[in-house]
């Protein structure tokens, strides 16, 4: 393994029923609503698309995604993704109850030799930074998904 892969895994529980939750998910267009991190989504057709990412870090993502999944029957969501990330990333969806779900999400990319964000990751005291601020987006995004969830409305199209 380099300084340049990364392997995340999440567990975290949104008060709001399973469906719910994968139908705001399902409309990745429209993250930027409820989730601070996400600058900016630009829409190619209905499987891809480019996302502007900035977290804590003074560093922004430029990603493009591309969905390979996105089965509401088993609650998975999976995307390819390329740009300052290769790799994919995964939201298995389960529900807890009926009002609520578990979200399991699983992230494995390389960040990029070229641009400012992959020659800073071979210093070993950046690695522990970038681990600590993709879990504050993290963390982030799922208080927003549970805001959207609780006021549909507001935050979908």
């Amino acid at each position: 393994m380099t300084g340049r892969h990364f392997r995340f895994a999440s567990t975290h529980r949104v008060a709001a029923p399973r469906d719910d939750v994968f139908a705001i998910l399902a409309e990745s267009e429209t993250w930027d609503r409820w989730w601070p991190q996400i600058r900016s989504i630009t829409a190619y057709d209905e499987t891809r698309g480019a996302v502007h990412i900035r977290s804590v870090l003074p560093l922004t993502l430029r990603l493009e995604l591309t969905s390979e999944v996105a089965d509401r029957e088993s609650g998975v969501l999976r995307a390819s993704l390329a740009g300052d990330l290769i790799g994919w990333s995964q939201f298995v969806l389960t529900a807890d109850g009926p009002a609520a779900t578990l979200l399991a999400y699983t992230q494995e990319v390389d960040l990029m030799v070229d641009g400012l964000l992959g020659r800073v990751s071979t210093w070993r005291a950046m690695r522990p930074l970038l681990i600590a601020n993709h879990a504050a987006m993290m963390r982030s995004g799922m208080r927003g998904l549970e805001r959207a969830a609780a006021h549909p409305g507001q935050f979908r199209g």
